[in-house]
C-alpha cells in the first residue's frame, strides 16, 4: 500500500488539534523569565549587560552549565527559588552616560631608588650577559661543529666574547660589505687584530646555545635553540627594580626576512617582516619583560579574554599595584579594562569602536577637528572618549577622562598653517607615555648589528643581544642621573656601547685554532649556513 500524501489542508487541520506538543511548551529554559546564571567568581567580565565581547558571552554560556550543581531549586506553588547573587561584578545593566570621568592622579615613575656607585659599562652588561652564557655558548658551539665536521672546532668563552664584541662594533662602524672590516688598507683595526674573517664567519656558522641533537621532550619552545639566551635576558629585565609608576606595552619586530617558525608581517612597522616581541617598557623605554610570540605555544597562562588581553595579563604581572598601563587597540577590550581594575591595574589604550557595545556615539561625519564625545560609566570605573583630530580617534581609560583638557598645535592643510586644536586629557597622557617600546626599538635601530644571514637563530641572538646593551645602557644613564652627576659626563649609547665592544674584543684567546676551518671559507663568501 502507497502512503498517503498530505496535502496543506491536511497539516493545518492537524496542527490545530490537540497534540502532545503542548505539554512540553513550558520546559524549555530559554522561556523561562525568572531563570538566572549563577554568578562566575573571578570571571572579570564587564559590568555592562551588552557591552561585552563575543568570547565572553561564549565563556558565561560555558559556565552556565556548570554552576547547575551550585544551588537548589524547589518547587513551591510553581515558584522557583534562585540565590541571592552577592558578586558586584554581576550587577546587571550599569549603563553609560554622558557625563565627565572623575578619574584618578597619574602616579610619577621614580625608577630604582638604591643606587650607592655607578659601576663600569661592563658591569651593566654583564646583568644581562653574564660568564656562564659564554662559557655554554661555547661548549653547544664546540659540540654542534663536532657533530657537522666531525673535527674538534676548540671555541672557547673568551672567543665568543670577542666574536660578540666585533658584530657589536661592526653596528656602530657600518661598512658597506662584510670582507672590507678585513680589507688591507681600510680594515678596522679593533676587529682585524682581535680575530681573523674567517674565524669570525667559522664562529657565526657553528655558534649555538643548546644541544641541537638532545632536545628535551617537555620544551615545547618553537624557539628552543636561542632559548637560554632568551632566558639570560628576560631574568635580567625582570629583575629590574620598579615602583608604582607608568608603563607601556606594544609589539617590537625583530627583523629576518628568511624562513622561520612564526615569522609575521606586521604593516606598517619599519621592518614589518620577522618575528613578533611582546615588551613592556617603562615610559623611558626599559624593557621590564618580553615574550616571543610563538602561537598557541607562547605560554600565556589566562586566554580567556582573547590574545591581546592575554598578553597585557602576561606581562603585567610583576609590575606594582595603583600602577598605570598604556596600550593600543591591538589589546584593548572591556572585559580587559575590568579585569585590570580587579586586580589593581589602572589602564588607558586605544580601543576599536566595535568593541564598544551600548556606547552610542556621533556619527564620525558630525565630528569636527578638536570636538569630542565623553561616555562614562555609571560605576565611574571606566570612560570612553572619541575625539576628532586628522580622523576620530576611539578610547577608553580607567584613569582620565576629557578634562582638564589642552590646546595642541596641529598643522591645516586648508587654512595652510598651524591652528589651535582643544585635546582631551587622555589623548594627552596616552600620547605622553605610550611610546616606551617605540623608544626602545629607536635606540636599538640606532646601532643595530645588521647584516645577511639565512639562520634565525643567529639574527634572533644578536637581536637580544642589541637588546641587552640598550637596557643596561638606560640602567647606566637612570643611575648616573639619580647620583646627580652632570649629563656632560654621563656616556651616550653610542660611546657606551663602544666601550663594551672594546672590552669584550681585548679579551685574550688562549687556545690554538685548527686551521681547517678557516681555510675552508673562500675569501669573499660566507659559509654555507645549516640550522
Amino acid at each position: 500500500m502507497r502512503r498517503a500524501k498530505l496535502n496543506a489542508t491536511d497539516i493545518l487541520t492537524t496542527l490545530n488539534e490537540e497534540s502532545e506538543i503542548d505539554d512540553f511548551s513550558g520546559d524549555d529554559s530559554d522561556f523561562d523569565t525568572t531563570w538566572q546564571p549563577f554568578p562566575k567568581k573571578n570571571a572579570g567580565q564587564s559590568d555592562l549587560s551588552g557591552s561585552d565581547s563575543d568570547e565572553d558571552q561564549d565563556t558565561l554560556t560555558n559556565n552556565e552549565g556548570n554552576n547547575n550543581n551550585n544551588f537548589d531549586v524547589s518547587l513551591n506553588t510553581n515558584n522557583i527559588e534562585v540565590p541571592t547573587q552577592t558578586s558586584t561584578q554581576s550587577t546587571p545593566n550599569i549603563g553609560w552616560s554622558q557625563m565627565p570621568f572623575l578619574g584618578v592622579p597619574l602616579p610619577e615613575f621614580n625608577g630604582p631608588q638604591n643606587c650607592i656607585e655607578l659601576g663600569s659599562p661592563i658591569s651593566y652588561v654583564e646583568k644581562y650577559l653574564p660568564d656562564l652564557h659564554f662559557e655554554e655558548a661555547a661548549l653547544y658551539t664546540n659540540m654542534y661543529a663536532f657533530s657537522t665536521k666531525g673535527k674538534e672546532f676548540r671555541a672557547t668563552a673568551n672567543e665568543i666574547k670577542v666574536f660578540y664584541g666585533a658584530q657589536a662594533l661592526m653596528g656602530i662602524i657600518k661598512y658597506p660589505r662584510f670582507f672590507m672590516y678585513w680589507q688591507r688598507g681600510i680594515a678596522l683595526d679593533l676587529i682585524s687584530s682581535a680575530i681573523t674573517r674567517d674565524r669570525f664567519l667559522a664562529i657565526r656558522t657553528h655558534l649555538h646555545f643548546v644541544d641541537v641533537n638532545n632536545r628535551l621532550p617537555n620544551n615545547k619552545s618553537k624557539f628552543w635553540k636561542v632559548q637560554p639566551l632568551i632566558e639570560f635576558v628576560r631574568n635580567a629585565c625582570r629583575n629590574i627594580p620598579r615602583s608604582i609608576g607608568l608603563y607601556s606595552i606594544d609589539e617590537q619586530m625583530v627583523p629576518f626576512t628568511g624562513r622561520c617558525p612564526h615569522r609575521q608581517f606586521v604593516k606598517n612597522k619599519p621592518r614589518p617582516a620577522g618575528l613578533k616581541n611582546f615588551v613592556i617598557t617603562t615610559t623611558t623605554g626599559m624593557v621590564l619583560d618580553f615574550e616571543l610570540y610563538q602561537g598557541i605555544e607562547t605560554p600565556f597562562e589566562d586566554r580567556s579574554l582573547g590574545l591581546g588581553p592575554a598578553v597585557i595579563l602576561h606581562l603585567s604581572k610583576t609590575i606594582p599595584k595603583e600602577s598605570v598601563l598604556f596600550f593600543d587597540r591591538y589589546f584593548t577590550t572591556v572585559p580587559l579594562m575590568n579585569r585590570l581594575n580587579e586586580i589593581g591595574i589602572y589602564a588607558t589604550g586605544t580601543i576599536m569602536q566595535n568593541r564598544l557595545k551600548n556606547v552610542h556615539f556621533s556619527n564620525d561625519k558630525k565630528f569636527e577637528r578638536g570636538v569630542w564625545e565623553e561616555f562614562t560609566r555609571a560605576d565611574q570605573k571606566l570612560t570612553a572618549i572619541k575625539w576628532k583630530d586628522s580622523k576620530c580617534v576611539t578610547m577608553v581609560s580607567t584613569t582620565t577622562g576629557a578634562e582638564p583638557h589642552q590646546i595642541v598645535k596641529r598643522w591645516s592643510k586648508t587654512e595652510n598653517k598651524e591652528i589651535n586644536v582643544p585635546c582631551p586629557a587622555v589623548v594627552v597622557s596616552y600620547n605622553k607615555n605610550m611610546g616606551g617600546v617605540d623608544l626602545c626599538n629607536q635606540q636599538i635601530e640606532a646601532y643595530r648589528t645588521w647584516f645577511k644571514s639565512k639562520k634565525w637563530t643567529v639574527k634572533v641572538a644578536i637581536h637580544f643581544i642589541d637588546l641587552a646593551i640598550v637596557n643596561a645602557w638606560m640602567e647606566y644613564k637612570e643611575d648616573a642621573t639619580k647620583m646627580q652627576i652632570p649629563k656632560k659626563n654621563i656616556k651616550d649609547l653610542m660611546e657606551f656601547k663602544i666601550n663594551i665592544a672594546k672590552e669584550w674584543l681585548s679579551t685574550p684567546i688562549n687556545n690554538k685554532r685548527p686551521n681547517e676551518d678557516e681555510n675552508s671559507i673562500d675569501a669573499n663568501e660566507e659559509p654555507p649556513n645549516k640550522v
